[in-house]
């Protein structure tokens, strides 16, 4: 292999390992949006119920 085919490998081989982090990144951010979502579902469930639990104990 002469040394513009050594270049040319080095230079692929390093984009692959590039485009790998850019996808594990991308994964990671969409998990984490993922969660924050659900966090917040479960804070305004959290809400709805102590509003229904005080609605219901003025009711009784």
């Amino acid at each position: 292999m002469n040394s513009k085919e050594q270049k040319r490998f080095a230079t692929t081989r390093e984009q692959m390992e590039n485009a790998k982090e850019r996808t594990d990144l991308s994964s990671e951010l969409e998990k984490d949006l993922e969660n924050l979502g659900l966090q917040r579902r479960m804070k305004q469930l959290e809400l709805e119920n102590k509003f229904l639990k005080k609605q219901n104990d003025e009711l009784v």
